[in-house]
């Protein structure tokens, strides 16, 4: 199963402490009972928490989170925002305090994820077109130049078996805010052939609790990397009034570093835009555009 934000925040607030857990004694679409949360707790103590329904005869409601609205002591019921079908008796689940919501826990994954640095992606939705040097690509593609640009090598190559050739020479025009970057290219390509670029992009933006983390981020130093970052708001927030919050967040900036060496992200290795001429002076007819023949 993916490792799903769910996981993320749930795996956060329990090294941080934010969460305890239970089992239900009936529920809802709207409400988990627990009869043995009854006057364990204040009245609205748990009111804009989190609910994380994570086990359960009702397997279309593991892996979601509700924030809480409302929380009755004397029955030990949860209200929360609508579920798509109803909790039974027997879900285990977890509930987290107010002090992280759901839409700022959100916020700071998002946070967490983008800091842990840019993936690589590619993007193959452009094809060559005659009399063309000049290419709109991806709106995706941003930030930083493309690692490297292929093309199907020949007519007849498929997308199962594409049998890519580098380009070289190429370079990047600088766009607007909010449209596509060019490629240029020195020459015209042939037309009619799959284009491949790979590109720097930071990790997509999660809103739902069933969002998957992106596979080459190890759960283990996403979780360090969330972990961190509530450090952080919780330190800003009290302005470094609190030695404990002050020594847990450097404890876990220290846990993310070593999380970073212990589980790094796989990144190619960026190739400069440039061809070594060989001896004879001439390039092979492996070489793609605008030095060598793709037929």
């Amino acid at each position: 199963m993916a490792f799903s934000l769910f996981d993320l925040t749930l795996s956060a607030h329990r090294k941080v402490g934010t969460v305890t857990f239970g089992v239900s004694s009936a529920g809802t679409t709207t409400d988990l009972n627990d009869r043995t949360e009854s006057s364990a707790h204040s009245d609205d103590q748990f009111n804009n928490g989190t609910i994380f329904f994570i086990e359960s005869s009702n397997v279309s409601i593991q892996g979601q989170y509700r924030r809480v609205t409302d929380y009755d002591a004397s029955s030990g019921e949860f209200r929360f925002t609508t579920l798509t079908s109803a909790v039974t008796a027997g879900t285990k689940y977890g509930i987290a305090t107010p002090e992280f919501n759901p839409y700022l826990m959100e916020q700071l994954a998002n946070d967490a994820l983008r800091a842990l640095g840019p993936l690589v992606f590619s993007d193959r939705t452009m094809q060559s077109s005659a009399a063309q040097t000049v290419y709109a690509m991806s709106t995706r593609v941003g930030r930083s130049r493309p690692f490297r640009v292929d093309i199907m090598s020949r007519t007849g190559s498929s997308v199962g078996n594409p049998e890519w050739v580098e380009l070289h020479g190429w370079d990047v025009e600088p766009s607007s805010e909010g449209t596509a970057q060019n490629i240029i290219f020195p020459r015209y390509l042939p037309s009619g052939r799959d284009v491949r670029i790979t590109y720097e992009r930071e990790h997509y933006t999660l809103t739902e609790s069933t969002h998957a983390i992106d596979v080459r981020l190890h759960p283990e130093l996403a979780v360090a990397a969330l972990v961190e970052k509530m450090y952080e708001y919780r330190n800003s927030r009290s302005r470094g009034a609190l030695d404990f919050d002050v020594q847990r967040w450097n404890d876990a900036k220290a846990q993310l570093a070593e999380a970073r060496v212990r589980f790094p992200i796989s990144r190619p290795s960026r190739k400069p835009n440039t061809i070594r001429i060989e001896d004879y002076g001439y390039f092979g007819e492996n070489n793609a555009p605008p030095y060598g023949p793709v037929e």
